[in-house]
């Protein structure tokens, strides 16, 4: 009888680490930092007028996905804390290939697409009347994932990301300049948990 309730166990134990390995959820977080570059164009009285600068700022991001047998795919929502009076907020997809071994370490490389939206409160975009900076970026991603239990994974990872059209102000109602996103380089650690 003892035999039994030990046999039982194992299996019970042993079915659900399979389980907890086969196609599950997941939540999690992301902390890191981002280097966001840009350029400024327009003209003014016909005279080309163009600056470009890059924004470093730290961001949280939450996301929600699935694992598949070779690899995964989640959403995001991800917050830039301000930085040069500059912030945002951006959602996006992102799909990784995982590189799986019989280590606790998988590698991975993937894709990624999101649209965020900025808010510039510079005294410049105050006097001009800006709308706020808006556009997609998509981009490639890479990393490694450390299995911590069957439920806890910690990830450190990087994104580079070519963006869009940011978006464009105005003077006294016309067109004054637009924003141009050059690229964006984000480098993290994160913690998921999977049910």
């Amino acid at each position: 009888m003892k035999k039994n309730w030990v046999v039982a166990s194992l299996l019970l134990l042993g079915s659900s680490a399979i389980f907890a390995d086969q196609n599950p959820w997941f939540v999690g977080g992301e902390f890191g930092g981002m280097n966001m570059k840009y350029k400024f164009e327009s003209q003014i009285s016909g005279t080309p007028y163009n600056f470009g600068d890059t924004v470093h700022a730290t961001y949280e991001s939450f996301k929600v996905g699935k694992y598949f047998d070779y690899g995964r795919i989640y959403g995001s929502v991800i917050r830039q804390n301000k930085e040069d009076n500059f912030s945002s907020w951006s959602g996006g997809l992102a799909y990784d290939y995982l590189f799986r071994n019989s280590t606790s370490i998988t590698p991975f490389i993937g894709i990624n697409g999101m649209y965020s939206k900025g808010k510039d409160e510079t005294q410049f975009a105050k006097t001009n009347d800006f709308v706020h900076q808006k556009g997609f970026s998509y981009g490639a991603e890479a990393g490694v994932i450390f299995t911590v239990t069957t439920h806890i994974d910690l990830e450190i990872g990087t994104r580079y990301m070519d963006s869009s059209d940011f978006g464009k102000s105005r003077s006294n109602g016309a067109d004054f300049g637009e924003f141009k996103g050059k690229d964006i380089f984000q480098y993290y650690v994160g913690i998921d948990y999977k049910f």
